[in-house]
């Protein structure tokens, strides 16, 4: 028998997270059969989308949805999915705008499994599912989540979270993360031969598990500190000094315990972990757009001893600064040109 699926559809949803993650679980048990093996199908899931009403509406992406049953009405399920939403990274969602939040909280997690994909772990968060859990989201809402959802342990790093294998919330990363969760459930629900044939068919690398090598080491952050954002702004252009912590605190004007309180609350960093992240960030680039040796790019960001910087750069981004030029360098993209 199927399991029962309902996937949230509201005007915040991803056209490509809600449509990838209903064709793929709606195959699973049924596509391999009519493409390859000519068995009859045994469908795993059985899924409807969820949503205020079942009148037409335009997503986040601007796609028209028709909803299969209004929250209303929904029932209950084995699972629901949030897909990943657009949301602002800055502000949190207010619950008068978004009437998937009440629905999501009215739910019982003991009888029905909720799972979301990308931003969509925004949902869960509100409604208390990821407190004192593991769990993942985009990297660029990971400023959000610091602020608004202390108590969930976020791993922004981690492409896939779950405490629990068999039960319990599962949040994956990242814009296409909707890949590794709809995996996720069919390997678990359908059996692990299911699964690969569902990467066969949908053609899904493995990614590994890290986000980390797809994140961005600085986000933009609006604050009203403009002390800090002098700070930011002299920074920006002299990473590379030899201590330039204490550079920045002297530059303010401030007592340093001051200046690195006021910078953690603007930034959500402390100023040393905004300088490495920068750095960082700065060291990516060079190895995305130019053919500079490792050493010089090291030298460049503020590190002579190579491989010091070689150690560093791969406990931050989850690759070696070779295996991140190969990944994302210019050679990858020259075959477009």
């Amino acid at each position: 028998m199927s399991l029962s699926v309902q996937i949230i559809a509201t005007p915040e949803a991803s056209a490509s997270s809600l449509f990838g993650l209903y064709d793929t679980l709606v195959a699973a048990g049924r596509d391999w059969e009519a493409l390859v093996s000519g068995d009859e199908a045994t469908p795993v899931f059985d899924v409807r989308l969820v949503g205020p009403s079942t009148d037409p509406f335009p997503c986040g992406s601007g796609v028209r949805i028709v909803a299969d049953v209004s929250f209303e009405d929904a029932g209950e399920a084995d699972l629901i999915v949030v897909p990943g939403l657009t949301l602002s990274p800055h502000e949190r969602p207010d619950p008068k705008a978004h009437p998937g939040l009440d629905w999501l909280a009215s739910r019982d997690p003991s009888r029905t499994r909720i799972v979301s994909a990308c931003t969509g772990a925004v949902y869960l968060a509100e409604a208390g599912l990821l407190d004192g859990v593991e769990a993942t989201t985009h990297w660029a809402w990971e400023g959000l989540f610091k602020r608004h959802y202390p108590k969930v342990r976020l791993r922004t790093d981690r492409g896939l979270c779950f405490a629990q294998a068999d039960h319990g919330p599962v949040t994956s990363g990242g814009t296409t993360g909707w890949q590794e969760l709809a995996l996720f459930l069919i390997a678990h629900y359908g059996g692990t031969q299911r699964a690969v044939r569902a990467a066969k068919v949908w053609l899904m690398a493995d990614r590994g598990e890290l986000q980390a090598p797809y994140c961005s080491m600085i986000t933009t952050a609006p604050h009203a500190d403009a002390i800090v954002a002098q700070a930011q702004g002299w920074i920006a252009d002299n990473y590379a000094c030899s201590n330039p912590v204490a550079e920045m605190a002297k530059r303010s004007g401030l007592p340093a315990t001051t200046f690195a309180r006021r910078f953690r609350t603007a930034t959500n960093k402390s100023p040393q972990d905004y300088v490495l992240a920068l750095r960082i960030e700065e060291a990516r680039q060079m190895l995305e757009t130019t053919d500079a040796p490792v050493a010089a790019i090291g030298e460049a960001v503020g590190y002579v001893d190579t491989p010091s910087f070689r150690r560093l750069f791969k406990r931050r981004t989850g690759l070696t600064p070779a295996e991140h030029r190969k990944m994302f360098g210019k050679s990858r993209f020259a075959r477009y040109s």
